[in-house]
């Protein structure tokens, strides 16, 4: 007897919301530093973030 193949319902498994949520906390993380950066050196930050 043949078994037949489950599929799964969404696309979203856990390592990939893992790897995405790691991305967005990095990201965060890397505006923060440029935040700080810039009010260290009296800049007005001019940083664009790319979805």
């Amino acid at each position: 007897m043949l078994k037949r193949q489950e599929h799964p319902t969404s696309n979203n498994s856990r390592e990939i919301i893992a790897i995405i949520n790691g991305a967005k906390k990095r990201r965060m993380l890397a505006y923060s530093a440029v935040k700080a950066l810039n009010s260290e050196l009296g800049q007005r930050p001019r940083l664009v973030s790319v979805k």
